[in-house]
């Protein structure tokens, strides 16, 4: 947002109008940089962005020149760039070869500590092999583990007892045949789904990157349905109502759609005026 923004002609005439439509022009704003649309706005997302009367402030948007109606929603004016060429916004274009560009950085950059770590482990690896290999005549065998002292049991005798042995471990039959994910909740590339220690990787940053993705566009979607629905039995109710007006309200009271209301309160009025012995025009106890 331009630090000339509050001054301009455009904003001082929404703000004199109305000022909730420059609140659905930010969030507008942010939800189109956020999901590169180039200042797109669809008809079907206002609700989403501003829940109560959004038809109405984008009208006043494009009444005063901020927005402008195209087919489908509407578009910021000069979301790009201003009239004299100053950059204002970087298009998808742009925004998507940055974040190949630095991927690709980070996948390099993943190859080259990998190779470094490789390059040190190598000659511990090759001791180890060596100690491995060493002949058997240097070897020196320690003393098995003497048996325990016989321990004093019941008063009639002694009981020895020894050291239970360690029951044999099976051995090692490296990776298993059916390997488990390292960790359920992790989102790697095929590469390292399996790997309990993966390098820096930017496939894997790309599969992060598209499930927080999807899991948003999922909650989004689920948000829009819901205010979808929600609007729609509003509208709904406003329609089938006889007392209100297009906008809901009855008079400067919003409308409850309920014709027998003020009937039912004029007879529970009257019924407690009867029963505390107070006049019929009574409406406050004493």
């Amino acid at each position: 947002m331009d630090d000339k923004f509050h001054s301009h002609n455009k904003v001082r005439k929404v703000l004199a109008d109305d000022p909730a439509a420059l609140a659905l022009w930010v969030v507008a704003g942010s939800w189109s940089s956020d999901n590169l649309t180039d200042g797109l706005i669809p008809d079907h997302q206002l609700p989403w962005l501003f829940p109560a009367g959004a038809d109405e402030q984008a009208r006043k948007l494009v009444t005063a020149r901020l927005w402008r109606r195209v087919r489908g929603g509407y578009e910021f004016h000069e979301w790009q760039a201003d009239s004299d060429g100053t950059k204002r916004n970087p298009s998808k274009e742009e925004v998507e070869e940055e974040r190949r560009k630095k991927a690709e950085a980070g996948r390099k950059g993943g190859l080259a500590s990998g190779k470094a770590r490789s390059t040190r482990q190598a000659p511990a690896e090759a001791s180890a092999e060596a100690a491995a290999e060493a002949p058997a005549g240097g070897v020196v065998e320690l003393p098995t583990r003497p048996d325990r002292e016989p321990l004093q049991g019941s008063p009639g005798g002694r009981a020895s007892a020894q050291a239970p042995e360690a029951p044999a471990r099976p051995p090692s039959s490296g990776r298993s045949t059916t390997p488990a994910r390292a960790s359920p909740n992790a989102v790697r590339c095929l590469d390292h789904e399996y790997d309990d220690d993966p390098p820096r990787c930017g496939a894997c940053e790309r599969a992060r990157r598209q499930a927080e993705q999807d899991a948003y566009e999922k909650r989004v979607e689920a948000r829009q349905a819901e205010l979808r629905a929600t609007t729609a039995d509003k509208r709904r109710a406003i329609a089938n109502c006889s007392l209100c007006d297009e906008d809901g309200y009855r008079g400067t009271v919003l409308c409850n759609h309920d014709p027998d209301a003020e009937d039912r309160a004029r007879r529970g009025r009257q019924l407690l005026n009867d029963a505390m012995g107070w006049p019929t025009n009574h409406q406050d106890p004493p």
